[in-house]
């Protein structure tokens, strides 16, 4: 099996941060260009902790039930939720799941 991931300087930068934010009880949001590899980043970094990472593709058709049935899987999984494409959420939809993730 084959590594999908090349490591490099900025791996191990965008690692620490996740692992330091999740220390201290809190999430990771890598950003940056389309096929720059933050989805398999934090894949790798889920594997190498033992942890399950569920990807979920954000688009217009996500609504505030559907995002609050995947943050009901993902915390009775204990698994890592993976947002790709966040960005295309609207401003109520983004609101709303701002309020579900304080809950």
């Amino acid at each position: 099996c084959q590594p999908k991931l090349v490591y490099t300087p900025l791996t191990d930068k965008c690692y620490l941060n996740l692992c330091q934010a999740l220390k201290l009880g809190f999430g990771g949001n890598p950003i940056g260009p389309a096929g720059t590899g933050k989805t398999e980043s934090v894949k790798a970094l889920g594997a190498a902790l033992g942890r399950h990472v569920l990807v979920f593709n954000c688009d217009e058709g996500i609504d505030t039930s559907s995002m609050g049935r995947m943050f009901i899987g993902i915390v009775s999984s204990g698994a890592w939720g993976c947002f790709d494409e966040f960005n295309r959420l609207s401003q109520d939809q983004l609101s709303a799941v701002s309020n579900q993730i304080h809950m």
